[in-house]
């Protein structure tokens, strides 16, 4: 009996180790950048797949939007010459799901227009199922206990920061801003590290100094890493500068610098109780406290992704604009790749219906630069088909005035708003004044006098 429930045991042990080494890895191609033509041509997805391990029963989802693109599986030849006339198998249907059921080289490409050439295709390498690794014998011992810490102000754990996220270490197409945006939102500290994932041979990541940084001069370097993934850790404060020696990367906005910071020391938290501060007086209102103007600012729409159909979401350009403030003098940027989209501004009514046969302007040739000449809205689609019900359309609003309410006047002004705020507001234009957005004002500065219950609305 004894021997019997012994049995019994050990089978539900290899039972759980065998289903436990069968577990597959889900591989979202491209990660957040989907199955798109890249920004930066075929070395996007090379990068992605130099820093996957793909193993047989593993899964590859390509992410499109179904009838926009598709999935094709190739030979390798077809996938050299981007020949797609008779593929080994095509997947229409976005998401699509892959199940990898055979080791060794297997080659994806788009059959869609111009996108394999552009570089929208992937090579992998997969390796037969391996088996699980020994489980420890011995059980651990628990640690000893220890005498209680020190309350002490919180400090942050160092963070790995891979450079140019999905994108990886490039050139990137139509920009040399691109990782100067990245960086601009984060704060680097001592202890931090650097990840730059590239395809082994087709780059490298050399330090410099600021003046070599400037000039792209790279023939003197601080260090040059060559073997991907590069893994930097910033173990000195201060500007810290970085660029590629291969021929031309520099000027071609292959750089990045940033500062790092060094890394707080934990105080000690007082042991006694804080004495309230005294109250002060309310600093007197003066003239001086008019908000003051800025300088013109230079807008990259959609920032890293570009101007294009991204997977899953028609809501993109509304949530990349909701955060900003445009003026008369700003600069809208398109990034996309040649061929493949355009700019069009159009009307409301246009933008509304997705109806693109009548425009205000098109632009064709990337990076398209448009300065904002006029306050009030503004809109932008694409006239390629399908692009704008998919989600490839942008409004915002120009303001012709700085005002310190700015944040909250852009979203009130928003044309989602500003049409329930004419009905609201209609007999008072005359007196709180037509300052921006054609009929919507700015009316923060006056509401609570008119209408108290406004900051409740």
């Amino acid at each position: 009996m004894a021997r019997g429930m012994n049995m019994l045991v050990l089978m539900v042990l290899l039972g759980a180790a065998i289903q436990s080494c069968s577990a597959q890895t889900t591989h979202v191609v491209g990660d957040s950048l989907g199955w798109v033509v890249p920004p930066g041509g075929a070395i996007a997805y090379s990068t992605w797949a130099a820093n996957e391990t793909f193993v047989v029963g593993d899964t590859l989802v390509f992410n499109f939007t179904t009838g926009m693109d598709d999935v094709a599986k190739v030979t390798k030849a077809a996938y050299d010459s981007c020949n797609s006339t008779s593929p080994i198998s095509r997947w229409t249907n976005g998401p699509a799901t892959i199940t990898l059921n055979q080791s060794g080289e297997h080659f994806f490409i788009s059959t869609f227009d111009r996108r394999c050439s552009l570089g929208e295709k992937l090579a992998i390498n997969v390796s037969a199922a391996s088996g699980p690794a020994p489980a420890p014998t011995t059980t651990p011992t628990p640690p000893a206990a220890s005498a209680p810490v020190p309350t002490t102000t919180p400090t942050r754990s160092p963070v790995t920061y891979t450079v140019g996220d999905g994108v990886g270490w490039n050139v990137l197409v139509n920009t040399t801003q691109a990782y100067e945006l990245w960086a601009a939102n984060k704060t680097f500290m001592v202890g931090d590290i650097l990840v730059f994932n590239f395809v082994n041979g087709t780059q490298n990541v050399a330090e410099v100094t600021k003046s070599a940084f400037d000039s792209c001069n790279i023939t003197s370097t601080i260090s040059v890493y060559a073997v991907p993934p590069v893994r930097i850790t910033l173990t000195t404060p201060g500007e810290h500068f970085y660029t590629s020696t291969y021929p031309n990367r520099c000027s071609l906005g292959q750089k990045l610098a940033i500062t790092v910071s060094a890394a707080p020391t934990p105080t000690p938290a007082p042991s006694t109780t804080p004495t309230p501060p005294a109250a002060s007086a309310p600093a007197p209102a003066t003239a001086s406290a008019t908000t003051p103007t800025r300088s013109p600012v230079t807008y990259t729409v959609g920032e890293g992704v570009g101007w294009n159909v991204l997977v899953n979401t028609t809501q993109a350009y509304a949530l990349w604009a909701a955060n900003k403030t445009f003026m008369v003098g700003d600069t809208l940027v398109f990034n996309f790749v040649n061929g493949t989209q355009n700019v069009a501004e159009v009307t409301k009514s246009a933008y509304d219906s997705c109806n693109t046969t009548s425009t205000i302007s098109v632009y064709t040739v990337p990076p398209v630069r448009i300065i904002l000449a006029t306050p009030g809205e503004h809109f932008y689609t694409s006239t390629y088909p399908d692009r704008c019900s998919l989600g490839q359309k942008l409004a915002i609003n120009s303001f012709s005035t700085f005002y310190h309410h700015h944040a909250f006047s852009n979203r009130l002004c928003h044309p989602s708003v500003h049409r329930q705020l004419g009905r609201l507001f209609e007999r008072h234009w005359l007196v709180l004044g037509d300052v921006v957005c054609r009929r919507c004002v700015v009316v923060l500065d006056y509401s609570s006098l008119l209408f108290p219950p406004f900051t409740a609305w």
